[in-house]
Formats: C-alpha cells, structure tokens, sequence
C-alpha cells in the first residue's frame, strides 16, 4: 500500500485552517469562559493561542547544539525539595480542594541550564506509596494550571479505577508571564524542553522515588498538545524512548518551530522508523471551531491509515466541550487506557 503523504496532508490542513482563521479571527470557541484557575485549563487570560504563523517559503537548516545528557554540576545543586509552598498562587484553591493535598503534593525548584531558567515541579506520591515497589510516571505539561489534577485525579488510584501512578506536573514560579513561557519551551524551542525532560528532570525523579522506567506517560494540552506530538515524533531520538503513552488534548496545528510544523515532525519520523510503537490518546472538544478540529482529525486519519499493528491509538471529539474545558474529563479518559483494568468511563455530562 502506498505511504500517505503526511506532509502534503498536514500543509493543506494547516493552509485550510489559516484561511478559516481570518474569517473567524480566534481559533477556540468564543463560548469557551476566559475566566480561568488551575481546576480549569487555561489561565484567566485569552486562551485562543492564536499566533497565526505564516506558511514558509523555505525550510531553514537548524544549527546542531550541544546538551549535556545528564544533570550539570550547577544543576544540581540548584534543586531543593519540600513540601507544596502555601505561597504558591494556586495554594488556596488546590487545598480547598482536598486539605490533605498539603502533605502528598511535593514542590520541585530545579535549574536548567540550557534554557538558562528555573522550573517549578509538582510530584504527588500515590495512596500507599512503597520503596520497594515501582510506579508508572505521569508528566504534566502547563504544570501552574495543572495543580488541582494532582488532588482531581488521586480519588482513580485511592478507589481502584487506575493502578498507583507517580503525578508530575511541569511549571514555573510565581509572577511569570505563562502564556510567554510557555510559546518559548512548547513551541518556540520544544527541543530544549524535551532535553529538559529526559537528562535531567525524570532521571533525578527515578533517583529519588521509585519510578518505572518501563511505563511513562507525556500529557499536553493546546500548545502542550502540540508539544506532545513533538515529544512522540521525537522519543526515538532526543527522548531516548523515555515515554511509552502520550496523551494529546486539542493539539495546535497552527503552530510551528523553526517552519516545522506537526505533519513534518510525523514525516521526518517515519523516514527514521517502520511504526510508531506507542499509546497514544488523542482529543478534541466537540465545541471548538471546526477549523481547529479538522486539521486533528485528518492527521488522525493519515495515521491510522498507515495500519500500523503497533500503533495503540484512541481518538475521541467529546460533545459539550470547548477548548478550555476538555482537558479534565479526557485526562481521566486517557489514564484509564493506559493503566486502567476496565474499559474507559463515558465522560460526563
């Protein structure tokens, strides 16, 4: 059977949702609330990630760099460990949630030196925590909105729904500009986020907890979405084949790195490999425009028309929700495929 052209597929997709953007002039939902925590997605400004970036005429040759595949000398010793700071932005609102949240929920400050920044890390040890035993790892990008997940997802292993997993979540200190941030390390430079991830943030976790190195898990959303089929389409390079699930939440075909766009990501992959062997949950909100979707949905299609036996891959568009409200029911969904003994729960009404 002859290989669909991903890229093709993805540069029409992409022309296709840029034209529909100048006549919508958003691409999320305008019924989507902008009024924003961390037990929502997105934070209290716009969240439409509308940087509409132009179609190139040419592909720029990206200058090698050199990362340092294990933590520097100066990175280490930037790392402290403690307990979730009550100044933390988000504090009063998490431990509303749940009170004990307070004493599972340890805040990481450690130093990158490539990205020449500081990032604040959320971990939560599962219900019944044991050194002897290991623990599947669940990372969380936009980790400053991801804060109420880690008492929002405890109740599925404290009842049995999901095995006990590890939850990390990725952020930043207080006072950042998020929206910035984030473009720079998921979309500008996601490169030196995933060299982040791999040298340095999961191999100091694994040497402090007991992590299974054998079962990861990348969760994004929005530009995080986008970031996460970076992440797939590079495991087998910069990750190290660090991550065996990927959950994906209302990826950003919009954007681009360096003129790259998700389709050459896929393209330049399977140029490197026969299959994609790996779990991968991919979703939209129903309620999004459907200039946003249809660029999902066709990448979608062109993989799973690769019948590609080793490809675990579940695609859901979920009725009655938007942009900014589908990442809660669908992290649910996709922990369920991963380490779930049951079939997924319907999301709720």
């Amino acid at each position: 059977m002859k290989k669909p052209n991903i890229l093709l597929c993805a540069y029409v997709m992409s022309f296709l949702f840029l034209l529909s953007a100048c006549n919508k002039g958003s691409d999320v939902s305008e019924t989507d609330s902008l009024v924003q925590t961390s037990s929502e997605t997105i934070a209290s400004v716009p969240a439409t990630e509308s940087t509409v970036r132009t179609l190139p005429t040419e592909t720029p040759t990206p200058t090698p760099r050199a990362f340092s595949s294990e933590l520097l000398p100066e990175e280490r010793s930037s790392i402290t460990l403690g307990k979730l700071s009550p100044e933390h932005e988000f504090y009063g609102e998490v431990t509303s949630l749940d009170p004990e949240c307070a004493d599972y929920i340890q805040e990481l400050s450690i130093y990158d030196a490539e990205i020449d920044d500081t990032f604040i890390v959320h971990i939560s040890l599962p219900p019944d925590y044991d050194e002897g035993q290991k623990y599947p790892l669940v990372l969380l990008t936009d980790g400053i909105w991801r804060l109420s997940d880690h008492p929002g997802l405890r109740p599925m292993m404290v009842t049995g729904e999901i095995r006990p997993v590890i939850l990390v979540s990725v952020g930043y200190p207080n006072g950042y500009d998020y929206l910035t941030i984030r473009e720079r390390d998921l979309v500008d430079d996601p490169e030196s986020y995933l060299h982040f991830i791999v040298d340095n943030l999961v191999p100091y976790l694994s040497e402090i907890f007991s992590v299974d190195s054998q079962d990861m898990t990348i969760a994004g959303h929005s530009y995080g979405g986008y970031w996460a089929f970076y992440a797939l389409f590079h495991n087998d390079t910069i990750g190290k084949n660090t991550f065996q699930n990927f959950y994906i939440g209302s990826p950003s075909f919009q954007a681009s790195t360096n003129f790259q766009y998700i389709g050459n990501f896929a393209e330049e992959y399977f140029e490197r490999n026969a299959t994609l062997n790996y779990n991968v949950y991919v979703c939209v909100g129903d309620d999004e425009p459907g200039s946003f979707k249809l660029p999902i949905t066709g990448f979608v299609d062109e993989l799973n028309a690769r019948d590609d036996t080793e490809l675990q891959l579940k695609y859901e568009i979920i009725e009655g929700y938007g942009h900014n409200t589908v990442f809660k029911p669908t992290i649910r969904t996709a922990l369920l495929m991963f380490y779930g003994d049951t079939e997924p729960a319907a999301v709720p009404d």
